[in-house]
């Protein structure tokens, strides 16, 4: 028996690609062989193949398991595979959060409401969260949805152990994390800095991710300098672990202004060091913090500012590590141990044997 893992993208940094390879190592562990195939992926890595190549290599004893998230032309043809077939949903994002300034992505993002219907040819959906598992009803059964985080302990940020000792910024810190596209409300952030600074809480904010929409990224620049808090703004763009982690390291606190998360890995990774979180609720993101650390997705910025003010106090650089952040962190991963993908991978198709 054999895991084929395939997704339209599977790019290492990315967090879907990130999970594509991270499910492969998984099945490894337990036993399996795995392969990978992808529409677009980076040349080289972890032995990717053509989709193509797929189809060609598939046996009746093997299992297919699709990453989806966007429009994928092949699902019909995935579904017809004679051999058992599992799909696992990051979730969709709404199309209207993308269309002003994404409007092709927003159109796959469209398609793709319309193919849900079809994944009920899958013998399993496994969601990255509630939220994401709630996001297909009227389309598949409750009991026919599982939920397993989009994570796996081997992932470098969760192997690394939070450092002992810091560079330390003269002002807190703020961090976000994650593709600088309009549904991730980076302007949010923005905004806060501004209504921090009018309450002389003076704090930098530091973003790290891909900016593949100029447009979007100009907007922000401009909305910082009107605020007067571009030179406390450092865009980042795309980092190495080594210089994510030690962002990570030197953060007072990681803010999720998203409108839309499946998951947010960057959620957890600061937890796993130690480190507060502010979260827009009416996302999954919510689902793997504290809830003290969750606001309402439609709270006013006012609001966060002087939550995050009072939470952070006044003194400069990097906060101690807490531990209760890593204990939750620890337990959210748990939830994606190897002993749960082995009942779905192997234990599932033992039943299937009558053994």
């Amino acid at each position: 028996m054999k895991l084929h893992v395939c997704a339209p993208d599977i790019f290492a940094g990315d967090a879907v690609g990130n999970h594509c390879l991270g499910l492969a190592r998984a099945a490894r562990r337990l036993g399996l062989h795995a392969a990978l195939y992808a529409q677009r992926y980076d040349v080289g890595t972890m032995q990717v193949r053509p989709f193509e190549e797929l189809f060609a290599s598939v046996a009746t004893d093997d299992i297919v398991l699709l990453s989806y998230s966007i429009f994928d032309p092949y699902l019909e043809q995935l579904l017809a595979l004679p051999c058992r077939k599992l799909c696992y949903f990051h979730g969709v994002t709404d199309p209207q959060l993308l269309r002003e300034l994404e409007p092709r992505t927003a159109q796959l993002c469209e398609n793709a409401l319309s193919q849900l219907p079809l994944l009920s040819g899958f013998e399993l959906v496994i969601a990255n969260s509630q939220n994401t598992a709630q996001s297909l009803a009227g389309v598949l059964e409750a009991t026919a949805v599982r939920v397993i985080p989009p994570v796996f302990a081997d992932m470098p940020a969760f192997r690394r152990e939070p450092a002992s000792s810091t560079r330390t910024l003269r002002e807190p810190n703020l961090l976000m994390v994650g593709r600088v596209v309009p549904h991730k409300r980076v302007e949010d952030a923005v905004e806060i800095l501004a209504l921090l600074q009018q309450r002389e809480f003076e704090a930098s904010l530091t973003i790290v991710g891909n900016a593949p929409n100029y447009d979007y990224l100009k907007l922000l620049i401009n909305r910082a300098r009107q605020l007067g808090v571009l030179e406390r703004v450092d865009f980042k763009g795309m980092l190495d672990d080594a210089d994510l982690f030690e962002c990570y390291d030197i953060a007072s606190a990681l803010l999720a202004m998203s409108r839309h998360e499946g998951f947010c890995v960057p959620v957890l990774e600061a937890m796993h060091v130690g480190k507060p979180v502010f979260v827009r609720g009416g996302t999954a993101a919510q689902e793997i913090c504290p809830a003290d650390c969750v606001f309402d997705a439609n709270a006013g910025l006012s609001a966060w500012a002087a939550a995050i003010a009072e939470r952070l106090g006044t003194s400069a650089g990097a906060k101690p590590i807490d531990d209760a952040y890593v204990a939750h962190a620890d337990s959210v991963l748990e939830r994606a141990s190897d002993t749960v993908w082995r009942d779905v991978l192997i234990g599932r198709s033992v039943q299937g044997k009558g053994v």
